[in-house]
């Protein structure tokens, strides 16, 4: 009875000093500010006043009707606000004006744009200059902005698909940004796979739609922790978890930089045969041909845009020619060069940015990708890099409307 007596204080004494401990943990890093929640998981209770969902049917992930939160990552510190479709833009109606001009960009961060306030974007930009060209003056101009972090040309097809249609939009612009729309939609390149695949049957494209039975440690093995696994609500509230989780997570993205290294930069080059480069090389091409008889169909007009990448685009040529140099390969514009041809053969215009960027880079001596708060002159576009692609897209725009007069 005794040594039970024992046992029983021994116990209850291990189990408050361990309270004791939690809790002392708890509040010092409360005080200490030391915060790290979790991502929301596919199968959490949504939040509402999320700017995101993971639950959406058809892309995975999307922006969730008038959800909101503030930015303080890579770039300006700003709110985030969704409208009512859901997406990083001024609110649109699905009724256009009768002599109005809707152009609706597809893309992915670089058009969502979460890095600079909304009215700095390109595509605010786009819409403010545009509204000026002589022969619009009497037209409503609108430039719908559909990007979302993150999406590869597969998701971008079904936005078109399911969203940008219900607005009626006179042109839709796809801004392909090479460095990662390319392994976004190969599931062999891809770490992230809460998303649509498409994949050649028989001769034809063919959706795979798998990605609505994941499980959420599924999704991806570099952002997820054993910590995870616990209810969503405890790692919500628990600071010591969200420590143990952000120090494991820190781990795996190292392993990811490790691992995708040469995954990142493979774009530059031109893909060995049966490759899984070469694969998604022929899905992606095979994607844009899908959008191109989609729009083309309904009678509207359609144009691929390619992104500049940072590393083609730095002021100083001899820092572009040590990065190319450190590849092995002959230029860094291989994925240009082959969406123009792609163009050229396919009907489809292309507008290729990395080319004027460059040039203004080098006259100004200013990187446009890039902020102080990041990695200066790489990532995405900064404020001086969206209002250089705002204005110049806009003059192209302009040109192409008065010459179709």
């Amino acid at each position: 009875m005794k040594k039970l007596k024992n046992l029983a204080i021994n116990l209850g004494l291990t189990l408050s000093t361990l309270i004791f401990a939690v809790a002392v943990g708890e509040i010092g890093l409360r005080i200490a500010g030391i915060e790290q929640s979790p991502p929301p998981r596919m199968d959490a209770e949504v939040d509402e006043n999320s700017p995101y969902t993971f639950q959406d049917p058809y892309r995975g992930w999307a922006g969730n009707p008038n959800g909101k939160s503030f930015w303080t990552g890579e770039g300006i510190p700003s709110e985030i606000k969704m409208n009512s479709g859901g997406f990083r833009d001024y609110e649109r109606s699905k009724t256009k004006l009768e002599n109005g001009l809707r152009i609706a960009l597809l893309g992915d961060s670089f058009t969502e744009a979460i890095h600079v306030k909304l009215e700095d974007t390109y595509g605010a930009i786009i819409e403010k200059n545009l509204q000026q060209c002589p022969v619009l003056k009497d037209r409503k101009v609108e430039v719908m902005n559909f990007g979302v972090q993150g999406y590869g040309t597969a998701q971008e097809l079904m936005t078109l698909r399911h969203h940008v249609w219900d607005y009626s939009p006179d042109l839709v612009i796809l801004v392909f940004f090479a460095s990662n729309d390319l392994r976004n939609n190969s599931r062999a390149l891809e770490h992230d796979h809460l998303r649509p695949y498409f994949f050649y049957q028989n001769g034809e494209l063919v959706a795979d739609m798998s990605f609505r039975n994941l499980k959420f440690w599924e999704r991806d093995i570099y952002a997820f922790s054993q910590v995870d696994f616990l209810p969503f609500w405890l790692v919500q509230n628990s600071r010591i978890l969200q420590l143990i989780r952000k120090v494991e997570v820190e781990g795996k993205h190292r392993q990811y930089m490790k691992d995708y290294s040469e995954i990142n930069t493979a774009f530059y080059k031109e893909p060995k045969p049966n490759s899984d480069w070469s694969e998604t090389w022929k899905v992606t091409e095979g994607l844009i041909k899908l959008m191109r008889d989609e729009i083309y169909e309904k009678g509207k007009d359609f144009m691929v845009v390619t992104a500049s990448d940072a590393h083609q685009v730095l002021p100083n040529f001899q820092d572009i020619e040590g990065f190319r140099k450190s590849l092995n390969v002959p230029h860094l514009f291989y994925p240009d060069t082959r969406l123009k041809n792609f163009g050229k053969k396919e009907n489809i215009p292309v507008y290729t940015l990395a080319g004027p960027i460059w040039h203004e880079a080098k006259k100004t001596g200013k990187c446009l990708h890039g902020f102080d708060n990041a990695i200066p002159c790489k990532g995405h576009w900064n404020i001086a890099g969206h209002k250089f692609v705002g204005e110049i897209m806009a003059d192209y725009l302009c040109k192409r409307y008065t010459n179709s007069e």
